[in-house]
């Protein structure tokens, strides 16, 4: 009996990719093939406006290994790439974005370290310099030194989706629920053995990340992974409220003095810091603590699957080697 071979699931997430699925998977293809593995490829609608899953359906049509998994509306990449991990079936598997901005190629490189040494879980990729203009550049930047400092969970900097892992990681990430996160930060918590690797990344001079999506995906990444921002906001409205209540002392000593002050402005404006202070920093904890729970209490799925369509033909299979005996016996 013949050994089964090594699988591996591509998996990736389609929002506007329809220009980039048949050279992504033609490129992958090759890639595969030349490793000599057995594969699949998951992609993931999410709720993608053109014509992406129809592309896939074509795909479905002429080759083996492909599914489709259609999502009910649009989840967000961190779901619908979550949707396609658990639905991977390899011993490996393989994210990695649609857009064709990481070379399709890498999946070789990726590969051969992770089987190079069974003691490693993950090879993610790190970008070797990060893309866009100088604005963007800037707030990445920005973003990693904030997450440093506030974050309890030290994600590495400038990581690509593109990376390969091994089903027992795979399978550990997956019991991880929570609805409002970042992906790279649970792929830390996940612990296990995870190594990086250089590399390149082209910019194809569009996004769909808007600044107010990266925005909000910072913040929630900061508030998802750490509670020091409530203390700041805190102990913010503690020194508010210490500063607003010595301003009321030298009012006090000023009026014991008979200074020529100004009556009354100087107390009301002490007396609203001072409030002002004591609330601020009581619904700052409160509010933050309040949302995020009431989020995850309400049980909601990360993503829901409308359809799910597979590839009926099957791969040809390799033809068998001659050997002396099978020629001579079938004379």
């Amino acid at each position: 009996m013949l050994p089964r071979m090594t699988m591996i699931s591509v998996v990736t997430s389609l929002w506007r990719s329809a220009p980039y699925i048949k050279d992504f998977h033609a490129r992958h293809l090759a890639s595969l093939e030349k490793l000599g593995v057995d594969y699949e490829f998951i992609f993931v609608n999410d709720g993608s406006p053109d014509d992406s899953a129809a592309r896939v359906m074509e795909l479905i049509k002429t080759q083996p290994h492909v599914t489709l998994l259609d999502l009910s509306r649009n989840f967000g990449q961190h779901a619908a790439m979550f949707a396609g991990l658990g639905h991977a079936k390899g011993d490996y598997v393989y994210a990695t974005d649609c857009d064709l901005e990481e070379d399709p190629e890498n999946i070789t490189a990726l590969y051969e370290k992770i089987v190079g040494d069974p003691e490693i879980d993950v090879v993610y990729g790190v970008l070797r310099t990060r893309t866009g203009g100088p604005v963007r550049r800037l707030f990445g930047k920005l973003f990693y030194v904030v997450l440093d400092v506030l974050s309890e969970v030290k994600v590495p900097r400038d990581q690509a989706w593109q990376r390969i892992m091994t089903r027992a990681y795979v399978e550990a990430l997956l019991r991880y629920n929570e609805v409002e996160s970042l992906p790279a930060g649970l792929m830390v918590l996940a612990g296990f053995n995870q190594v990086p690797m250089l590399i390149e990344k082209r910019y194809k001079g569009s996004t769909t990340y808007t600044f107010g999506k990266r925005l909000a995906l910072a913040l929630n990444a900061i508030t998802a992974f750490s509670s020091k921002p409530l203390t700041i906001i805190g102990v913010s409205g503690l020194c508010i409220s210490f500063l607003a209540f010595l301003l009321l002392v030298v009012v006090v000593i000023q009026r014991l003095f008979f200074l020529n002050i100004q009556t009354g402005w100087t107390t009301v404006v002490g007396s609203i810091w001072l409030v002002g202070g004591l609330i601020l920093s009581s619904l700052g904890v409160m509010g933050t603590y309040l949302g995020k729970m009431f989020n995850q209490m309400k049980n909601r799925p990360l993503y829901i699957v409308r359809s799910v369509k597979t590839s009926a033909i099957e791969a040809a299979p390799e033809p068998a080697a001659c050997t002396p005996s099978s020629a001579a016996s079938g004379g």
